[in-house]
């Protein structure tokens, strides 16, 4: 099938290369020529696990390809999926304004389309967004929705770092539909796909992403305050965590206390659907008790680490920048918070990521930034782990010599090999 997909991003690249490995024809489409020249060129332009070494190989079979040229995109394809970013304002609300584009432009190319086709919002988006917003966009086309052409909703559920994977090997498939012939369209797509598939109304489709990240974001925070109390307590939240997950009704995963979530979509769609649910007159309370929490739990590392010395002047080691491991995105990272409070407080802060350093700069580019984790810890006062990259569970007691004082305080659960005296779990002893 021809398959065309607007946007290159952490959703549109991973589903253009996952879903030409199966074996359909895929064209990316962007605005950014540099980003087009280096993805025809077999190079990854954003870091996914997986994603640079597949995404050559399916260019160089030529199975995928991409163009800064919507309308010819549009004209060739079967189906259109939209994948641009839905990015968070101020108050809470999701910005439109690229999927907005991205449909007046997929309508350019709908009007010297020759045949049916489908278009796929693929976008994270609040209720009836494709009814309301797109479907008329698409049909300033002059062509007509169900007539024309078909429109479904096909949320994603990647986690970043693992997205690739997340895409090939799916826990559900979601298809929210117009009506059946554009749901039957799609469905084709997933056909040697091996996951549960559901289809569905437009809106629901829609809510089910809302929903989803809400509940796992609400897991992180209960599993969180537990943790705070655990500190206090002297017991290890992980033990809790273990056996509350033995409960079937419950299940282990996303009960991982630490440092709080970030990322692009937790802390964005949490707070889009409370700010969604207050159009609709309702109040999320429990929502929004989230959010308060996530926000609080981001800093306390830099709390704990003031109760165990005098900052002004201090030299402190931040490691790991990105908001989670295997990517280098650092939307909503923990990270962004400490460094801006150490900051406050008359910190030199050294930091160190695999892959996200140049993103953060972008925020602080006034610390000291290393190119290892042992150049981050030598003459260190402290060191903060906020990223559970795995290759920080090397660190070792010939590490801790280097540093001026070998503490680590973990904002998330590491596994290597030093004194016990010598680290402390932001919610475990």
């Amino acid at each position: 099938m021809n398959i065309s997909i607007i946007g290159t991003g952490y959703v549109g690249l991973p589903a253009g290369a996952g879903l030409a490995s199966h074996g359909h024809n895929v064209t990316c489409v962007d605005i950014d020529e540099e980003k087009v020249e280096e993805i025809n060129r077999g190079r990854c332009p954003i870091y996914e696990d997986g994603l640079p070494e597949l995404l050559e190989e399916v260019v160089s079979n030529r199975q995928l390809k991409a163009t800064t040229d919507t309308i010819d995109a549009v004209k060739n394809a079967d189906v259109i999926f939209l994948a641009v970013g839905t990015p968070m304002e101020n108050e809470g609300d999701i910005t439109l304004d690229y999927i907005r584009q991205a449909s007046k432009d997929v309508a350019n190319g709908l009007e010297q389309k020759e045949g049916y086709g489908v278009v796929v919002v693929k976008s994270t988006v609040v209720p009836t967004t494709t009814e309301e917003e797109v479907i008329p966009l698409l049909e300033e086309s002059g062509k007509k929705a169900r007539k024309d052409f078909g429109v479904c909703m096909n949320p994603e559920f990647l986690r970043e770092g693992t997205a690739l994977d997340d895409f090939l090997n799916p826990d559900r498939i979601v298809i929210g539909e117009l009506d059946n012939k554009s749901g039957d369209l799609v469905e084709k797509i997933y056909s040697d796909f091996d996951a549960p598939l559901m289809r569905t109304g437009l809106k629901e489709a829609e809510l089910i992403k809302y929903a989803s990240n809400s509940l796992l974001a609400t897991k992180i925070s209960f599993i969180n305050e537990i943790g705070n109390l655990c500190k206090e307590l002297g017991i290890d939240v992980y033990e809790v965590a273990d056996g509350i997950g033995l409960d079937s009704r419950i299940e282990r995963s996303f009960l991982d206390s630490g440092a709080g979530f970030g990322g692009s979509c937790f802390p964005k769609d949490v707070r889009a659907l409370i700010k969604f649910s207050e159009t609709q007159g309702e109040k999320t309370e429990l929502l929004e008790k989230v959010i308060e929490t996530n926000v609080k739990q981001k800093t306390k590392l830099v709390e704990q680490l003031e109760k165990e010395m005098k900052l002004k002047e201090k030299t402190i080691a931040v490691l790991g920048l990105s908001f989670k491991p295997k990517t280098d995105d650092i939307r909503q990272s923990p990270a962004i918070n400490i460094i801006s409070e150490l900051k406050e407080k008359n910190v030199e802060v050294k930091a160190y990521d695999p892959k996200a350093v140049e993103n953060m700069k972008e925020i602080h580019p006034d610390i000291n930034y290393t190119d290892n984790y042992q150049h981050a810890l030598k003459n260190s006062d402290a060191a903060l782990i906020v990223t559970d990259w795995p290759e920080f569970n090397q660190i070792n007691r010939e590490d801790l010599k280097k540093m001026k004082r070998p503490l680590i305080l973990e904002g998330r659960r590491m596994k290597y090999e030093v004194p016990k005296e010598n680290t402390k779990g932001i919610t475990w002893p």
